[in-house]
């Protein structure tokens, strides 16, 4: 099945295509997916596990992790193609890098530091089917390294289709740091999706970017307010708008999400169809891909963002991030319900 037909068969009641000036009428080509800390990820399935006690593994899976990395891997998946911006360094880069290679992600974009790429590690409880993430602090890579990162990444930014901006900021940038990136993608005409929160997405919002994707929590930790009820969240939500935000999409995770842009607000029910849980990791990011494949294809922004979901919900059923199938994306999609409030 052509995904891109299958979009077209699950348009939503009401539907808002993108404005004047998204730029999304530029040459379908590499989306660059833009996150300084990729990981070597590693997947531990345990039939039990006990606090305290010795937990025998029944499966490890080694794959290359981190927020850029499975965006990437989730848009090749769809037929969209993307590099992958982010410091890499020592004997876990090398691993993760021929985890890239070996499912045909390309590395090139990745901007060599003296460290070693971080490792993170995943355990699956498969008896009370949850999974608990080990997340090793990204080392800094040094100011050489994050130079030459700002030098390369902002002229891809001018060859790219979109920008996905994905991740917290970690300690050795600055708040700014994604600025440049912004407004280089602003001048060029560069759509910017962007998964980030507090002062990381405050910076860039007077770029406008296309669409803003975070969940309940970082939205309350970004307007430092609470978003218990639904007013809160959509008051919270135009304040992201009026900050030059075109589109802002609130997360929960399998529970109702929110979209909203500067005219309408729209309340979106997860699948209707029962999702088998077996690794929650990197919903996020499938999510984004998705919306950033559909938008690509010239969907427009409702129809998107049920097609993110399906991405983010099929997701769940798989053990490696981003390794779902994309029929069931598209299957789970048809099942969210899209509803102007």
């Amino acid at each position: 099945m052509n995904e891109n037909r299958a979009l077209r068969r699950i348009r939503p009641r009401e539907c808002i295509r993108l404005g004047e000036g998204m730029a999304m009428s530029r040459p379908p080509g590499e989306v660059l997916c833009l996150g300084l800390s990729p990981a070597l990820q590693r997947t531990v399935v345990l039939e039990g596990f006990a606090l305290g006690e010795v937990n025998r593994a029944s499966r490890v899976v080694e794959s290359a992790g981190g927020k850029s990395v499975t965006t990437a891997r989730a848009l090749s998946a769809l037929g969209t193609a993307a590099q992958v911006c982010g410091f890499n360094g020592g004997p876990s880069g090398d691993q993760m890098v021929s985890h890239m290679v070996s499912e045909g992600l390309s590395a090139r974009a990745l901007t060599n530091m003296v460290p070693s790429t971080r490792i993170c590690t995943t355990l699956i409880d498969r008896a009370t089917g949850t999974a608990t993430e080990l997340v090793e602090e990204a080392p800094d890579p040094g100011a050489a390294a994050i130079a030459q990162f700002m030098h390369d990444n902002v002229r891809r930014v001018r060859q790219a289709s979109m920008l996905v901006i994905s991740g917290t900021l970690p300690p050795f940038v600055t708040d700014d740091f994604y600025m440049s990136f912004a407004t280089e993608a602003a001048r060029e005409e560069v759509p910017v999706l962007i998964d980030s929160h507090r002062a990381a997405l405050l910076n860039v919002l007077g770029e406008g970017p296309v669409l803003v994707k975070m969940t309940a929590r970082e939205l309350q930790a970004t307007v430092r307010s609470p978003v218990d009820g639904e007013e809160q969240m959509l008051r919270a939500m135009r304040d992201l708008i009026a900050q030059g935000a075109r589109a802002v999409l609130v997360t929960h995770g399998g529970q109702t999400a929110y979209l909203m842009t500067p005219t309408t607000a729209w309340r979106l029910s997860p699948p209707t169809e029962q999702v088998r849980s077996v690794n929650p990791i990197g919903s996020g990011d499938c999510t984004s891909a998705g919306i950033a494949h559909a938008l690509m294809s010239g969907e427009g922004l409702c129809e998107s963002v049920r097609f993110g979901m399906g991405c983010g919900s099929a997701n769940v059923e798989t053990l490696i991030p981003a390794d779902f199938d994309v029929r069931r994306a598209v299957d789970l999609a048809r099942g969210v319900e899209c509803d102007e409030i």
